[in-house]
């Protein structure tokens, strides 16, 4: 008997061989966490982007919420439930800091888009999104009479309503001037770049001292003829490129700088 139980303590492997397979067990599960880790990340990070994207862009036919995402306990989450926080342990504090101001951009063109609507001029202005920001365009004909720079008294309330949307917001405003390619030789204006230039001055100044707004949050500038949203050879295509664009940048503007 006392033989038999000798026997069967000799038997199996080496005491050694056990915390061998432990070990290589350990690691084992190690690697294929950081696999596991790494796959989820990029998952997770492009189905939160396809979430705000369709929602920034707000033309793709998906509203916001459509996409969904993966909680750590496996429940769906929508886009909009998503915090910061949760944000930042996903996809870390770069990516969060740019879904955040992609989220804030949305909030903005959406405001943007009621303000048209609120005023009537839907039909005359258009806007659309960027990747440098917001762009809202006013053509020519509502603001400035042909070959003027002077604003039209009529579209001065328009301006002032538009002030108060500015306002509020924390963006810095870049003021474009364009023109069509018909050549302008007056005494003002030698050419279209001088043209252009002073109906984005003309805008900004208006809303910097008849509407009280900080003026180191503007910034106005002129392309002339060359950023042609449309072919000149037609005349609706020169309508449509004689315009100032009032682009709502990325940029953040602060008292005394931008960030």
């Amino acid at each position: 008997m006392k033989k038999d139980k000798k026997r069967t303590e000799l038997g199996g492997s080496p005491p050694w061989m056990t915390s061998y397979a432990d070990l290589v067990t350990l690691l084992l599960t190690f690697f294929i966490l950081l696999f596991t880790f790494s796959s989820i990340d990029v998952q997770r990070f492009q189905e939160v982007m396809s979430a705000i994207q369709h929602s920034f862009m707000g033309r793709t036919g998906i509203m916001p919420g459509s996409t969904n995402l993966s909680g750590e306990d496996g429940k769906r989450l929508d886009s909009a439930e998503i915090s910061l926080e949760d944000l930042v342990i996903t996809l870390g504090e770069e990516e969060a800091a740019l879904l955040e101001l992609r989220a804030e951009m949305d909030e903005t063109y959406r405001q943007v888009t009621s303000f048209l609507i609120d005023v009537g001029l839907q039909d005359e202005a258009q806007v659309r999104m960027e990747d440098r920001g917001i762009v809202l365009e006013l053509p020519e004909r509502i603001l400035f009479d042909s070959g003027e720079a002077v604003i039209k008294t009529e579209f001065i309330p328009y301006l002032e309503m538009l002030a108060d949307l500015i306002a509020g917001l924390p963006n810095q405003i870049i003021i474009e001037g364009h023109t069509d390619n018909v050549p302008i030789n007056t005494f003002r204006f030698p050419s279209n770049w001088e043209l252009s230039v002073a109906r984005s001055v003309s805008v900004a100044r208006f809303l910097v001292e008849g509407c009280a707004l900080p003026p180191e949050k503007f910034v106005a500038t002129g392309y002339g003829e060359f950023h042609p949203l449309e072919s000149n050879e037609t005349p609706e295509g020169r309508s449509r490129n004689r315009r100032v664009s009032i682009v709502i940048s990325i940029i953040k503007y602060e008292a005394g700088g931008v960030t």
